[in-house]
C-alpha cells in the first residue's frame, strides 16, 4: 500500500514536472515577447557590465579598453529600455502594470550607469590594488544574476517572482556590507589621494547595489499589486 502511494506521487511529480517543462519551452504570446524582450535584454546589458568589471577587477582587462567596451554595453542597454518604452504605450495587456514595468527598466537603467561610472573613474583615477574591488563586484555578479533569474520568471512564473527578487536583494546586501566595512577601514587610515580614489570607487559600487535592491522590490510589488 505504502509502496503503490510513493509510485503514485512519484508518478505526478513526474507528470507535474513534464507539464512544467512543456510549458516553459512554448513560446510567449506576441504581445508579452514584444515586452519580455527588450526587458531581459536590458538586464542582460547589465549582466555584461558587471562581468566587463569583474574582469578589471582580476586584471583581465585593461582600464582604457574596459572603459570603451561598456560604453557600447551601455549604448545597447538604452536602444533596449527605448524599446521597452515605446512598446508600452502599444501594449493593451501587459504582466504588471505599465509603471511598474517603466520603473523596473529604469532602475535596471541606473544600475547600468552606476557600472559605467565605476568603470569609467577606474580608468580616470588609473587605480591600484584592482583585486580590492574583487569582492564587491562578485557579489553583483551574483545579484544581477538572481535578478534576472526574477525577471524570467516575470512571463512564465510571476509567482515565484518574489523568492526570486528576495535571492537578489540579499545578494545584493553582502556588497553594501562591504562597501561599509571598507569605508570604515578607509576613514581609520591616512587621508591620501589613494584612499580618496577608493573612496569614490566603492560608493560607486554601493549604488550598483542600491539600484538593484529597488529593481528587485519593484518587480515584488508590481506582482503583489497584481494578486499573482
Amino acid at each position: 500500500m505504502l509502496i503503490s502511494r510513493w509510485r503514485s506521487r512519484g508518478g505526478s511529480g513526474r507528470r507535474a514536472l513534464r507539464a512544467r517543462r512543456w510549458a516553459d519551452s512554448r513560446p510567449l504570446p506576441r504581445s508579452a515577447a514584444l515586452l519580455a524582450e527588450p526587458l531581459t535584454a536590458q538586464v542582460a546589458a547589465a549582466r555584461e557590465g558587471a562581468r566587463l568589471a569583474s574582469a578589471l577587477t582580476r586584471k583581465e582587462i585593461s582600464t582604457t579598453d574596459a572603459r570603451a567596451r561598456i560604453a557600447d554595453v551601455e549604448r545597447r542597454g538604452d536602444e533596449m529600455r527605448a524599446a521597452l518604452v515605446d512598446q508600452l504605450s502599444r501594449s493593451l495587456s501587459s504582466p504588471l502594470d505599465r509603471e511598474d514595468l517603466f520603473r523596473i527598466s529604469r532602475m535596471v537603467d541606473d544600475v547600468l550607469d552606476a557600472l559605467r561610472e565605476f568603470v569609467r573613474e577606474a580608468d580616470l583615477y588609473k587605480i591600484e590594488q584592482r583585486r580590492n574591488y574583487e569582492p564587491m563586484v562578485a557579489s553583483i555578479v551574483d545579484s544581477l544574476a538572481r535578478l534576472d533569474s526574477a525577471v524570467q520568471a516575470l512571463w512564465r512564473r510571476p509567482r515565484e517572482v518574489p523568492e526570486r527578487a528576495l535571492r537578489a536583494k540579499k545578494a545584493a546586501s553582502k556588497v553594501s556590507r562591504a562597501y561599509q566595512a571598507e569605508f570604515v577601514r578607509i576613514l581609520r587610515g591616512p587621508v591620501t589621494a589613494q584612499s580618496l580614489k577608493q573612496r569614490e570607487l566603492i560608493k560607486r559600487l554601493d549604488a550598483v547595489a542600491r539600484h538593484i535592491h529597488d529593481a528587485a522590490d519593484a518587480l515584488t510589488e508590481g506582482v503583489v499589486k497584481r494578486g499573482y
